[in-house]
């Protein structure tokens, strides 16, 4: 039995046990089990029949239930399956007590987990399905590297109808797939100190803060600081059409403002309506895989941008939610994020200078980017299956 037991950072990890049963009638309820197959036992006879035979699976080497518990005040965090243990195909799952929701700790256990069944399974695959709606659940065969292989429809014990991705873990990558190609574009935000001589370098903003989410994905980072629309437009055969990304995400403006303003170059709403037009319909025209990301542009009235030049800001916004309808293509309110952050936290600490993020304005950037790509990922992944 010890040779079963897992331990991460934060949890420890037991086979299931009879001593188990209170703990996991009453933490698994309706909440919990809202995008899960099984319904919530009746009475806690019914959990205790449930180990019963979970246990006698796991005696039989096809079946491994843990119950996870904190470290280091033994609180019940939920339970982890390991099901068809002795099949090239094992499926794995979990849930974790509503209390206990947003900490992380369902992608720790799963880890230690799969770690587990690459050490001592027997397997081609390991098969993860989830619910399309829980996206807490989704995050964690994303972000581990799975791989989207199969969607059905499935009734639950209650009869509710589950809309199920199947993510398997392979033991082999298959040699026909091919990992999407996210590029990354706009000026020194996007940039954020990259390395222009290491294709691979990503800076140290929030291109660097995704990278860890899309593990199976290539990602490039072709910002470069000071640009406006009209660098972009010079090198958009280079350093965009030339990569044919799966998806790209634009994020540009607020250069276009600043230098003409502080410089004196020629800009107008016009003007930046025209360049940011013929950047999309070239897009659209020569790379017809690509899925678009527009990220509009922002500012603070503080530091280096000045409270007279939002104006402009504020026409180029209205300007990118509009080519974002018209062309139909996915887009990111950052500036409206801004503004709502704006009034819980100093803008200095969001924005160091009005325009460039500072490390928390970066995260919070990435944590806004994330299910919005995810998604736009996903609905690639599904057009792949279906096609295959």
């Amino acid at each position: 039995m010890d040779n079963l037991i897992l331990e991460t950072k934060n949890l420890i990890l037991k086979p299931i046990e009879m001593s188990d049963a209170e703990a996991v009638f009453h933490f698994f309820n309706e909440n919990v089990t809202k995008y899960m197959y099984p319904s919530p036992a009746k009475t806690i006879h019914d959990t205790y029949q449930f180990i019963h035979h979970s246990i006698a699976l796991r005696e039989e080497n096809k079946e491994i239930v843990w119950v996870a518990r904190l470290k280091y005040d033994d609180t019940f965090v939920g339970c982890f399956g390991l099901h068809r243990k002795d099949t090239k195909t094992p499926e794995v799952g979990l849930w974790i007590q509503e209390g206990l929701f947003g900490k992380k700790l369902g992608i720790e256990g799963m880890t230690e987990v799969i770690n587990y069944i690459k050490e001592n399974v027997i397997y081609e695959d390991i098969i993860y399905p989830v619910d399309r709606r829980n996206l807490s659940s989704r995050n964690i065969p994303e972000t581990l590297g799975g791989i989207l292989a199969k969607t059905y429809k499935k009734k639950t014990e209650s009869g509710k109808e589950l809309d199920t991705l199947e993510y398997r873990f392979f033991k082999e990558i298959p040699k026909d797939y091919h990992p999407p190609v996210i590029l990354f574009q706009g000026d020194s935000i996007t940039d954020c100190g990259r390395n222009r001589h290491d294709i691979h370098s990503l800076g140290d903003g929030y291109v660097k803060e995704l990278k860890p989410y899309f593990p199976r994905a290539k990602i490039i980072n072709r910002g470069i600081s000071g640009d406006r629309t009209v660098e972009l437009i010079k090198r958009w055969d280079h350093d965009v059409i030339s990569h044919q990304p799966d998806v790209l995400l634009l994020l540009c403006g607020v250069n276009d403002v600043w230098h003409h303003y502080r410089y004196g170059k020629p800009m107008n709403l016009d003007l930046f309506e025209k360049n940011y037009r013929l950047l999309l319909n070239k897009t659209m025209k020569e790379s017809l895989q690509t899925k678009i990301i527009l990220i509009e542009p922002f500012s603070y009235n503080i530091g280096a941008f000045e409270a007279s030049w939002r104006p402009m800001l504020s026409g180029m916004i209205h300007i990118v939610r509009k080519l974002g309808k018209e062309f139909e293509l996915t887009l990111i309110h950052m500036d409206d994020f801004m503004q709502e952050w704006a009034k819980h936290y100093p803008q200095e600490a969001i924005l160091g200078d009005g325009v460039h993020p500072t490390e928390l304005g970066h995260q919070w950037m990435a944590k806004v980017i994330k299910p919005v790509l995810r998604d736009v990922i996903l609905s690639i992944e599904e057009k792949r299956i279906n096609q295959s």
